[in-house]
Formats: structure tokens, sequence, C-alpha cells
């Protein structure tokens, strides 16, 4: 099993906080020496770490929303931001194509269009 991503990272000083079954709290400084975890090991922390962030915002969708997430590729860092809902995002570029002079209607449209096929809209260059 490859190690390239463990050696890459090596040790980590890591300062946290832990509360025992009693209460006591009690902060910690420890290193962790990933130098000798495979790739593989890490790949899956990493993916882990980020599923128990997104589950905050994700246990508020609704049970269609969160088959929406289905397929979705998502950026590490963005997980555990608030997930917006169809509805919201349509509103949003709505917003946004209404404040550039586009009327309500058209907006509608095409923020409907963004949300829903992004690839689909294009911009029409001087010709």
């Amino acid at each position: 099993m490859s190690n390239t991503i463990g050696k890459l990272v090596g040790i980590i000083d890591h300062v946290f906080k832990v509360t025992n079954d009693k209460g006591a709290e009690v902060q910690l400084s420890i290193k962790i020496d990933f130098s000798t975890a495979s790739d593989q090991d890490l790949k899956n922390w990493l993916v882990s770490n980020r599923i128990i962030a997104g589950q905050r915002p994700w246990r508020a969708l609704s049970q269609a929303e969160l088959l929406d997430l289905q397929g979705r590729t998502f950026m590490a860092q963005d997980i555990g931001r608030k997930v917006k809902s169809r509805d919201e995002q349509i509103n949003a570029f709505k917003v946004a194509f209404m404040s550039a002079g586009i009327d309500e209607d058209k907006a509608q449209e095409l923020a409907k269009a963004a949300v829903d096929n992004p690839t689909a809209l294009t911009i029409a260059g001087n010709e």
C-alpha cells in the first residue's frame, strides 16, 4: 500500500479540548504521526471528516432535497456550510439577474435555467 500522502503530511501538532463523562474539561496538546498511514486510510479519514461536517446542514433539508444531493460533487471546503434549497438558489439568481436590469419574468426563467441546467446558459459575444 502506498503511503505517499502520509509521508508528505508527516507529524501534525494539534491542540483541543476534551470533556470526560464526569464533566471535567481538559485542554490537550498532542502530535499525530501520519507518516506510516496508507493513502487510502488518509482519504477515508478525510471523507469521514467532511461527511460529519455536512450532516448538520443536511439535517435541515427535506427528503426530496436530500435526494437531490445524490451524485453531486462537493468542494471539500464547502461541506458544512448551509446547503441552499433549489428554491433558495433560484431566488438568489433571480435577485442577481433583476439587479442587473433583467425584468422579473425573464430573471425567473434564467434563474431556473442556471440552477437546473447551468451548462445550457451561454453568453453571446460581440460578433
